[in-house]
């Protein structure tokens, strides 16, 4: 008989537990633990909860690699908004998409990296220090008479980070086919 088989390895029950907590918050739009555990902006006005379903397997950035991506990310979406502005009519509305992935790119890096000193309070991390982000696939249930008389349930993406020694973070969740940075990070540990 054996008494001590898990079903989840401890680095994915450690991601699943911070999701959760962090669910649970805004559940109860609990803006202080809201803000203690994410760096994004997220409604809470309808959120009635949220589950995980997936968590994704870890993936590395250098710290360094991170800052990089956010200063290309602010020049590439003043690049797509300049465009944008002068499009003519007949390409306004596919510019517009791209200034506002642009956009949403460029908000992610940020709140990547504003999550770094919020995951390891006090701690020096250097260019060279490696981040660990994992995705997490969730659904969320929203319900109240914004959204009408059934809930609604949204899958979306979550991703956290955690600098080294730190805790996990959220710093993006966005709707699954609305993800604008569904590859950040190495899926090896460089």
């Amino acid at each position: 008989m054996l008494s001590s088989c898990a079903r989840e390895a401890p680095d994915v029950r450690e991601v699943r537990t911070a999701a959760q907590e962090y669910f649970k918050a805004l559940e109860r739009q609990d803006v202080k633990e809201i803000g203690d555990r994410s760096t994004c902006v997220v409604s809470t006005n309808s959120c009635a909860g949220a589950r995980v379903l997936a968590v994704g397997a870890p993936r590395w950035v250098r710290m360094g690699d991170l800052d990089s991506l956010v200063r290309a990310g602010i020049s590439e979406q003043a690049l797509a908004e300049a465009v944008w502005a002068k499009a003519k009519d007949a390409t306004a509305d596919s510019l517009f998409g791209l200034a506002r992935l642009r956009s949403n790119q460029a908000s992610v890096y940020r709140n990547a990296v504003r999550a770094v000193p919020l995951s390891a309070p006090g701690s020096l991390v250097s260019r060279d220090s490696l981040l660990e982000v994992r995705s997490v696939r969730a659904r969320f249930r929203y319900a109240g008479p914004v959204i009408g008389p059934k809930p609604v349930d949204r899958e979306e993406l979550v991703h956290i980070l955690r600098a080294p020694r730190g805790r996990w973070i959220v710093f993006s969740v966005y709707l699954r086919d609305e993800d604008p940075t569904p590859t950040l990070g190495k899926p090896e540990r460089v």
